[in-house]
């Protein structure tokens, strides 16, 4: 068959049976961007909302792509390895005013100015974003006066109960914002559908209570806020309400909230160049009241590089922080003196993001890759998996390929065609 007999079969095919084929890549940005180029058709597929949705169904929890920071000297994305188009990533355009990130949540990214006059919700797949007018008249009101503030990005999945197979890169999405002031904690919820924000909600607060600068966990429909004092804010959504309970005292002060798939939500902390994951459960005895259970403990000098201090007061000492965690929790970076490193928990392999630098917080951004079509050229390859079903649920055939896309289908045409 000649190449322009190939590229016709391709051609023949029905979207949905080339839908299956790209189905079956991995998500991995490095396949979808080789994907999109074979033409513009493919392209056009891969970026139509009903294909992403299929794609959030089916591989459920999407890739780290890498990780945001709000230190100015360097751009703000930082990327895992095989990410195409970086440009269009290194942070929302707004005229010159500086930001900073606050969180990063399905596909999305919440950034605020530092005098909190408005905030920005931005999706860098597409590069839609929203500016939001702050609840600065509110936060005078409740007292925040020069507090620490912070928040949260609710998406509608998050608030209806619904899966990973909701398209929230267009779904409506809410914003929390919560701040100490006096003896009281306070949130204030603002709603896309709306335009507005609502009402202050508050709780009474021990002094002191001054919150943390690290990013929130979000668990179902509460989102968590650690605070100075060994205490955790916790908003429900639902419920509208807020609490604040306490956290184990013999943590460091290196803590960090995660949401664990199995457990809910969870604590994690580093001691001794160990990585503990504490689970929040409910107490064996059925009293109303939680307790946090030792999970998991990853010794971090096994296999990830930590040289020590060689002069001055800390000689011989091993520095080693958390610097985040992906939303879904099976991804950390830790900061040691050789950079900061992406370590996926299950497999306990790590990949080097950086050089060493005092990143103290970064916020990991997850997402399937939504191409632009501005990748480099059609000699890039890939390793295709083209997993094909027949009648009766059957696989007829699997091949294991490292060629570019359109090969891998004209072969498969081919086998199918004799």
């Amino acid at each position: 068959m000649s190449a322009a007999a190939e590229a016709a079969a391709v051609e023949s095919l029905p979207d949905d049976v080339v839908a299956e084929i790209l189905l079956c890549l991995p998500p991995h940005p490095s396949f979808v961007s080789g994907a999109s180029l074979v033409c513009k058709r493919w392209l056009h597929l891969i970026r139509s909302p009903s294909f992403l949705r299929r794609v959030r169904a089916f591989h459920r929890t999407p890739p780290v792509l890498g990780f945001f920071h709000n230190y100015r000297d360097l751009p703000s994305f930082v990327p895992a390895e095989g990410v195409p188009g970086r440009n269009r990533m290194d942070g929302v355009d707004d005229g010159g005013d500086a930001r900073m990130f606050i969180d990063c949540r399905h596909g999305r990214a919440l950034l605020c100015r530092y005098d909190w006059a408005d905030l920005v919700v931005w999706d860098p797949m597409t590069g839609e974003r929203r500016r939001i007018a702050g609840p600065n008249q509110k936060m005078q009101g409740g007292g925040a006066g020069t507090s620490r503030r912070s928040a949260a990005l609710f998406c509608s999945c998050d608030v209806s109960g619904g899966g990973g197979d909701q398209d929230c890169h267009s779904s409506p999405f809410h914003v929390v914002v919560v701040f100490t002031g006096g003896c009281r904690a306070f949130a204030c919820v603002y709603s896309s559908l709306t335009d507005a924000w609502g009402d202050l909600i508050s709780t009474p607060a021990p002094l002191p209570c001054e919150l943390c600068d690290t990013p929130p966990a979000l668990v179902g429909e509460a989102s968590y806020w650690l605070s100075y004092g060994g205490l955790i804010l916790e908003f429900q959504f639902g419920s509208q309400s807020l609490t604040l309970m306490k956290r184990p005292l013999e943590m460091l002060a290196d803590v960090r909230l995660v949401r664990l798939e199995e457990y809910g939500l969870g604590l994690a902390f580093i001691k001794d160049s160990t990585l503990h994951l504490w689970a929040r459960e409910v107490a064996d005895d059925g009293a109303p009241k939680w307790k946090w259970i030792p999970r998991r403990a990853i010794e971090l000098d096994k296999f990830l590089p930590m040289p020590r201090v060689l002069t001055g007061k800390w000689c011989g000492e091993m520095f080693v922080s958390i610097s985040g965690f992906s939303e879904d929790g099976n991804v950390v970076f830790i900061r040691t003196l050789a950079g900061v490193f992406l370590v996926w928990l299950e497999a306990l392999k790590f990949k080097k993001m950086s050089d060493p630098l005092y990143m103290m917080t970064v916020h990991p951004y997850s997402s399937f890759y939504v191409p632009n079509g501005m990748g480099s050229s059609l000699s890039f390859f890939i390793l295709c998996c083209l997993v094909l079903f027949l009648a009766n649920e059957k696989i007829s055939s699997v091949f294991l390929l490292v060629l570019n896309p359109v090969l891998c289908v004209s072969l498969w045409f081919r086998s199918e065609s004799k």
